[in-house]
């Protein structure tokens, strides 16, 4: 029978008090979706975006904040490395914002050539992160070493001579060409590495912005622009002005043009002239005193310093590569050295095809004063990339930490297996032993029945902590710690659990059990076929309960599974949360959830049908 009957809900004061619960009901599961759905929103962020905590993350329809979010993963997280190729000074990715236009023709331009270069000096973008996430072209990386071995992690450590113990741990070789001496070391897993990167898409190749490194030496040495003009005596309007000429120019800018070439720029990109040759043999001659001790470390056969020649470019690496930048630095005349960074190249390759700066602003659509002032569009570039791969860059932002929970899951342990394991073999003890004890307390008339049931229940006035010290030390004496039991012991049975089904078995029909009894059955056919098909909505409250239980205890996992190898899901969750950042430990929490509410869905349906579909009979 209703509380409230058909008329009594036709009266005002009624209708109000049932609107009043469902407002009521109503806020208190908004106060319960609304923080989880933050959180779902959260574990699609990055670090620029992660503090915005909105309930749809604004990259999903906000080309601005696409563009902060493409930018911020392109150049590592680094926003030092973004200033010095933009030649731009801000503090936070969060300030960056798109370029208002976009001169299309410059930019199609500045494409062809950067094409055009050879690869070999070029670095990959997206290949860094400092949040710890794995950038999108180390997992490409790593896939095509899959592909390449086959899967086989023992074949690919064998190859390349390592010790990886889970494909995670791959690492990618790291090119900076933008270190003054960086120098790959030229192995099978580096010319493997090659030709992964030919095969990338343009957009994720990057020229190294030597003016914006020279721009940034300046920055470090004097200051702002300010600074910057009062001790050149230049009149430069913004850092991203200053521009490397290809030889020392004849200004106030020549000592800082020496200074940075002879001993921060990177070698790569310098080259000597052969008239310098003499100033080198008579270089090494005063290093080497003899050609014999010459002969020996270059491992060569010349007769004399004279057979020496200069290498106009920097040697691949050894003695060579030493001495020669040593002569960069110390001996060789400045007017033989030249410049051939790709900002230089794109300038000759404007003035090869235009012959003057008119007809290029002409062709182009640009404003240059001169061909010296020309900077490659990299802001407009990486805008225009984002515009035509709009939807993949969504999409990989999309995916890419719920990809990077899954495979740090997936690759560490058995932690799925298991957790399954576990969860299973815990509902399965709960729903034998509990349901068992409490039929036995309901069946039979003991003299100590409700003794029993205090003392079960006076399990619940201490917290799982209390005993906790107890139950280790006889897991111990039982020697089965690092064993399943050591999780499923100490929840075999559970005082509420034996309340709660007891009085739930004592409310059920005993004419039922008389007339089984007349019937012949056995005391386990009652429980079987009467006892149980009626406690199924119960059942699956306690197998609910036992579930979030099993599968959410990470501590008391963490204390008696000391062999990561039988670590559950939520201790390697704990573990993730120690260096893993917000947005990544905010996805884990989500992927965690799952299970959970599949497991709730189907055991509501089992206890909605023992409440509703009695009442509707």
């Amino acid at each position: 029978m209703p509380i409230i009957t058909v008329v009594g809900r036709k009266q005002r004061k009624i209708r109000a008090l049932i609107a009043g619960l469902y407002i009521v009901l109503t806020l208190g599961a908004a106060t319960m979706v609304y923080p989880f759905l933050l959180m779902v929103s959260t574990s699609f962020t990055s670090p620029v975006d992660q503090n915005q905590f909105r309930l749809i993350p604004r990259f999903f329809y906000s080309e601005d904040e696409l563009y902060r979010k493409y930018v911020e993963a392109k150049y590592g997280e680094e926003i030092v490395k973004y200033n010095a190729w933009v030649g731009t000074e801000l503090a936070t990715f969060e300030e960056l914002k798109p370029p208002k236009h976009v001169r299309v023709k410059f930019v199609r331009e500045w494409r062809q050539f950067k094409d055009s270069l050879p690869t070999d000096r070029m670095m990959l973008s997206n290949s860094f992160s400092l949040s710890r996430i794995t950038p999108e072209m180390v997992y490409k990386y790593r896939n095509f070493l899959k592909a390449k071995f086959g899967g086989d992690l023992e074949k690919l450590n064998e190859t390349y001579t390592e010790a990886n113990e889970s494909w995670m741990e791959v690492p990618m070789p790291i090119e900076d060409w933008s270190q003054r001496n960086f120098t790959p070391e030229r192995t099978e897993k580096y010319r493997e590495f090659l030709k992964f990167k030919v095969a990338q898409p343009k957009r994720y190749l990057m020229t190294v912005p030597v003016d914006g490194l020279f721009q940034e030496y300046l920055r470090l040495r004097y200051g702002d622009i300010k600074s910057i003009n009062t001790a050149l005596g230049s009149k430069y309007c913004r850092r991203s002005d200053i521009h490397l000429p290809a030889h020392v120019p004849k200004d106030q800018m020549a000592d800082e043009w020496e200074a940075y070439v002879r001993k921060e720029c990177p070698v790569h990109f310098i080259r000597l002239n052969r008239r310098a040759t003499p100033s080198f043999q008579a270089f090494l001659r005063e290093k080497y005193n003899s050609i014999e001790a010459f002969n020996k470390a270059y491992k060569a056969s010349v007769k004399s310093f004279g057979e020496v020649t200069l290498p106009e470019s920097p040697p691949e690496s050894g003695i060579p590569l030493v001495d020669w930048i040593e002569f960069l630095e110390n001996a060789v005349p400045i007017e033989m050295v030249e410049l051939r960074t790709p900002e230089i190249l794109f300038r000759e390759h404007l003035e090869r095809k235009f012959g003057t700066i008119e007809r290029m602003n002409s062709a182009l659509g640009t404003r240059f004063a001169s061909f010296l002032d020309v900077a490659p569009p990299y802001a407009e570039t990486d805008l225009t990339d984002l515009r035509e791969n709009a939807r993949d860059i969504r999409w990989e932002f999309a995916i890419r930490n719920y990809r990077e929970v899954i495979d740090y899951v997936l690759l560490h342990g058995r932690a799925l297996l298991n957790t399954a394991i576990l969860c299973a073999a815990i509902v399965l003890v709960t729903l034998t032993v509990n349901p068992l004890c409490a039929y036995a307390l309901s069946r039979f008339n003991l003299r100590y029945t409700y003794k029993i049931l205090l003392f079960l229940l006076a399990t619940m006035a201490f917290p799982a902590e209390v005993s906790a010290i107890p139950s280790f030390l006889l897991i111990k004496q039982l020697h089965l710690l690092g064993t399943y039991w050591a999780i499923i012991l100490p929840g075999l049975a559970n005082g509420y659990s034996i309340f709660l089904l007891k009085g739930f078995f004592d409310s059920l029909p005993r004419e039922l059990y008389e007339a089984a009894i007349m019937d012949g059955a056995t005391e386990m056919q009652m429980y079987r076929k009467i006892t149980i098909q009626l406690s199924k909505p119960v059942l699956a409250v306690i197998a609910l309960g036992a579930f979030t239980t099993a599968y959410g205890s990470f501590m008391w996992a963490f204390l008696v599974l000391q062999n990561p190898k039988m670590w559950t899901l939520m201790v390697w969750l704990y573990q993730m949360q120690i260096w893993a950042p917000q947005f990544l430990v905010y996805a884990g929490l989500v992927l965690a959830a799952i299970p959970t509410l599949l497991v709730f869905i189907f055991c509501q349906n089992i206890i909605m049908r023992g409440i509703i579909v009695p009442s509707e009979k």
